[in-house]
């Protein structure tokens, strides 16, 4: 099982610097016309700023919250990390939603009886 979360963390981590090495390369060649954009509409420029920074600040809020639960689900927890973060559209997200263990939460109904230590009657029977 080791094995297996290190190749996911391996790959997730991989495609992670190859998508930042790409960005940042794509940065460079804009970077140019940064000044004509900013002189024909600062405020487009700034708008789009800010929504590109909301959606960073989103994507990581959903793997913080994607690390944390398939982690306390027992899910490989890189797998989904790749998944959710590469796959366009939020479909991975939509993937993992359907695919995630349901945790089962314990009935009233499912409780043992509870007895008194003292005397052996019961308190509590579950129901």
């Amino acid at each position: 099982m080791k094995n297996r979360t290190y190749m996911g963390m391996l790959i997730f981590w991989s495609i992670t610097t190859v998508m930042v090495i790409l960005l940042t390369y794509s940065g460079y060649w804009i970077l140019p016309y940064m000044p004509e954009m900013w002189d024909e509409d600062p405020v487009w420029v700034t708008i789009t700023a800010l929504a590109i920074l909301l959606f960073i600040g989103l994507y990581v809020a959903l793997g913080v919250f994607i690390y944390k639960d398939s982690s306390r689900k027992k899910m490989n927890t890189w797998l989904w990390m790749t998944a959710v973060f590469y796959i366009p559209n939020f479909m991975g997200v939509v993937l993992y939603f359907f695919a995630r263990k349901r945790q089962k939460m314990q009935s009233a109904g499912d409780l043992p009886a509870q007895y008194c230590p003292h005397c052996g009657h019961i308190i509590h029977t579950g129901e």
